[in-house]
């Protein structure tokens, strides 16, 4: 019996309080990145319309990153205890497995740098009990329509409001 409720324990640490406490977007706040190689990716994948310009982050997103997918191989797992508020800037353009918190992270970074979307129209949501670990995703509102995009499962949902 005391082994289970060690293991509740653990779970409940490295689960949910581990990354509440350490991992942007959750406690500590995030912060919209600026430099040359985001600025110049922003535009490229700005369109003429907002809705375009989600999309197609969303599509680069999908084009470069995993998520879900590899959560399971040992260098996805290791980067658990990659810590804190780091750069954006190491991630970029790199073919890479990334947890939710950084895809959140960069793809907010990149539509507030194509200067459509400002960093309070883009929402970070939170999943903290109903899911294995702490989740998060991001929730716009313009143009009448509600998108919910989520990178890391791979959800790109738009409905009218």
């Amino acid at each position: 019996m005391a082994n289970i409720i060690y293991l509740l324990l653990a779970y409940l640490f490295f689960c949910k309080v581990w990354p509440y406490c350490l991992y942007p977007n959750y406690l500590l706040r995030s912060r919209i990145e600026r430099y040359p190689e985001l600025i110049k990716l922003a535009s490229e994948l700005r369109s003429a319309d907002k809705y375009q310009t989600v999309e197609n982050v969303y599509r680069y997103m999908q084009d470069t990153y995993t998520g879900h997918t590899d959560l399971l191989k040992v260098r996805s797992l290791l980067s658990v205890f990659q810590l804190g508020d780091f750069s954006t800037k190491e991630m970029i353009d790199k073919n890479q497995f990334l947890w939710c918190h950084n895809q959140n992270r960069l793809f907010k970074s990149i539509l507030v740098n194509t200067g459509m979307f400002a960093d309070d129209e883009i929402q970070i949501k939170r999943r903290l009990v109903r899911s294995f670990f702490m989740h998060q995703w991001l929730s716009l509102e313009f143009d009448g329509k509600r998108i919910t995009v989520d990178p890391y499962y791979g959800i790109f949902k738009a409905r009218s409001i």
